[in-house]
């Protein structure tokens, strides 16, 4: 074959070349950006180029000239992964075999993409372009997940979010799924009529005046709006409306996207009323009458009306707590709502304070005196009707006090201040009615105010003592025991005793101090007492609260020496009714000790027998209001007798205390009484005059 020549010369003068073609190949495919591999008609390797190399991180031995297609193959397969390598080898081979044309991708071992194309030649022999397609690969890949992300986007707005079209003058010309099915109108109801369609009544004209003005000049519009679907039923869509502009800059359609927020509106309308009222009663809460209280009081100023608060306190809820359980009291709060709603006008504020208190907040342009007491009244007879729970009847009293504006007040606190003044009256003077405030009611709840800070004053500085009183037994006279007294010397109103001042005590938190040191006191004195001598202690309620009752007696008992037995404790009635599990294994544990118990004042308290059997009581103390009526009201005598059958069957002794009179112990001793505690054996004295008494033979009647 005859090699083609080249003329480098200018006007054919210049001498002709031969072309060496293999070494022009050899160039050619040295330089090209993509790597080439050339195989002979053996299928063996004639050139590989450095591109091809590179791309397949290939030595050169590896794709040395004559090195069989398929050592080579291999050698690249070492740096492919992916589930298909195989494969790919195998239509490799094949295609070599049949002589066929051959394309695959490769995915290599550092993340970059090869592409091969295999094509065979005239001779026999077959060339290989292998490119790096990395970037066009990660590009396809970006382009199909944002394809993919939008399909699912659009497929997510289209269950999602309501969209519409509407001209100009509202009519409906698009309505997609969604607003169909939040709408219950199906598309050919829908387009095509006015949007008007959907109004619900809820919005102002105001409203939709402010939106077609922002949307007729161009703008957006965004808002909350309720619309009403066919059912009859309103649902609440945060829209988006934009307007379409023709060519003049002027709109010619709108398109609004809406998305359905019914159920946060109810959740906030929900979330609303639980931070405005009470969840068991479904009144007003205290913050809420606070804020809508100013409201109405700023208003009554403003027509000159007055206004009246009444805050209700209810009597005896504690006992149904006590004796049905917290079911019962909660379900009888709920009736007494009820009853509330009932007999309160409809213009006025009704609200749960907290606990049994009750607030209503009535305005009124008349009689303000005359329309508060009919409604006091009209709250008294309605609560006094007993509650019907669980098959069970309870009965409950309530205490009102009541406050009118501007009478007694133009403020919030001022009025509410003057109503619980009132209320602490009704309280004092036998609960179960009302009072309306008045001036000396304000003398008085400093007077007490100003008890309150000497009593806390005087318990840090002690200026408290305990006097004595025996209890003798009833036939000897001889002394078994004596109660401890508190008494407060105060500093300018002399020696006080505890009617004066324990009510305080407990109501101020003060009366647990108070207690302690008088259990210490009363067994530091009683340690130098004859041994057969007992003291006995009274126990407030205040004291079995917090649970540390245990651990403060067996701690007085070590510091004073006293032995356990030699210790009385007397409770009331009432602490049967407090945490009445708890008060029955904290007396087990203390009588396992040897301390006895007495209960004090039998007879005139809310316990039931029940709760008397139940508890491990040594001793039973007849009330003083029973012991002076004796012998002459037969009442008195029979509650006695009924006392000391109930001891017999108990097994356990009987104090009488308030014995005066000769009469009275005579009658006792007839009855069988254990022991007697009165004036007529002794007065309560300091620790002194006691030890001395107590050394005598027996308490001698009139001393």
């Amino acid at each position: 074959m005859t090699q083609p020549t080249i003329d480098f010369g200018v006007g054919g003068r210049a001498p002709k070349r031969e072309v060496n073609w293999e070494q022009l190949l050899h160039t050619a495919i040295e330089s090209s950006s993509h790597g080439l591999c050339v195989f002979d008609w053996r299928s063996r390797l004639v050139i590989a180029n450095e591109q091809h190399r590179s791309l397949y991180s290939l030595r050169s031995s590896e794709v040395s000239p004559g090195r069989p297609a398929e050592d080579v193959f291999i050698s690249r397969h070492a740096r492919v992964v992916g589930a298909k390598a195989n494969d790919q080898l195998a239509g490799y081979l094949a295609a070599i075999g049949r002589r066929e044309a051959f394309g695959t991708t490769y995915e290599l071992q550092d993340g970059s993409f090869v592409e091969l194309d295999m094509h065979p030649m005239s001779d026999g022999g077959f060339v290989e372009r292998h490119r790096d397609v990395t970037e066009l690969r990660l590009a396809m890949v970006r382009a199909e997940e944002a394809r993919q992300e939008l399909i699912e986007r659009q497929y997510a707005i289209d269950q999602a979010v309501i969209v519409a079209i509407t001209d100009v003058r509202g009519n409906i010309t698009y309505a997609n799924d969604r607003f169909c099915e939040i709408s219950g109108y199906n598309r050919e109801e829908l387009v095509g009529s006015n949007h008007r369609l959907l109004k619900s009544g809820v919005h102002s004209s105001q409203v939709f005046r402010q939106m077609y003005r922002c949307l007729a000049l161009g703008g957006v519009w965004r808002g909350e709006l309720c619309n009403r679907a066919k059912s009859g039923e309103l649902y609440w869509v945060d829209t988006v409306i934009t307007p379409q502009l023709g060519p003049d800059g002027k709109p010619v359609a709108y398109m609004a996207i809406r998305v359905d927020i019914t159920a946060r509106k109810k959740a906030e309308a929900q979330l609303s009323h639980a931070a405005r009222h009470d969840a068991l009663t479904g009144l007003l809460n205290r913050a809420a009458l606070l804020d809508d209280l100013s409201e109405r009081l700023s208003r009554a100023q403003a027509r000159r009306q007055q206004l009246i608060i009444y805050l209700l306190d209810l009597d005896g809820f504690k006992h149904v707590n006590d004796t049905l359980g917290h079911a019962a009291g909660d379900a009888l709060l709920k009736q007494l709502s009820g009853r509330l709603v009932s007999v309160v006008p409809e213009t006025a504020l009704i609200a749960r304070l907290g606990g049994d208190e009750f607030a209503i907040v009535q305005t009124s342009s008349t009689d303000e005196r005359k329309q508060t007491e009919a409604l006091a009244i009209d709250l008294l007879q309605a609560i006094a009707i007993p509650f019907s729970i669980e098959s069970q009847e309870a009965s409950v009293g309530v205490s009102i006090g009541i406050s009118i504006a501007p009478l007694h007040g133009v403020t919030v606190p001022e009025l509410l201040y003057k109503a619980d003044l009132a209320l602490y009256r009704v309280k004092s003077d036998g609960r179960s009615g009302f009072h309306v405030f008045e001036d000396e009611m304000r003398s008085r709840a400093q007077d007490r105010n100003r008890l309150v800070n000497e009593l806390r004053a005087s318990v840090a500085r002690g200026e408290f003592e305990l006097h004595y009183q025996p209890i003798c037994e009833a036939e000897s006279l001889r002394p078994r025991s004596a109660e401890a007294l508190l008494r407060w010397r105060h500093p300018t109103r002399g020696l006080l005793y505890p009617d004066e001042f324990i009510g305080v005590a407990e109501d101020s938190g003060l009366m647990e101090a108070l207690g302690r040191w008088t259990l210490e006191r009363a067994c530091a004195d009683a340690a130098s007492w004859p041994a057969e001598l007992r003291v006995a202690v009274n126990l407030s309620p205040a004291q079995f609260r917090g649970g540390l009752l245990f651990d403060s007696i067996i701690g007085v008992l070590m510091k004073t020496g006293l032995p356990p037995h030699r210790l009385e404790l007397e409770v009331t009635e009432s602490m049967l009714l407090q945490d009445r599990e708890e008060n029955l294994l904290l007396f087990r544990r203390l009588k396992d000790l040897g301390i006895t118990f007495a209960l004090d004042d039998f007879g005139v308290g809310y316990a039931s027998l029940g709760s008397v059997v139940s508890f491990p009581f040594d001793k039973l103390k007849i009330d003083r209001s029973f012991t002076s009526e004796l012998p002459g009201k037969p009442a008195s005598r029979a509650v006695v007798a009924s006392i000391m059958t109930l001891a017999r069957g108990l097994d356990v002794e009987v104090t009488a205390e308030g014995v005066e009179t000769m009469e009275q112990l005579a009658y006792l001793r007839g009855q069988g009484i254990d022991s007697v505690q009165g004036y007529l054996l002794g007065r309560p004295a300091p620790f002194g005059p006691l030890e001395r008494a107590s050394a005598a033979v027996g308490c001698k009647p009139g001393l």
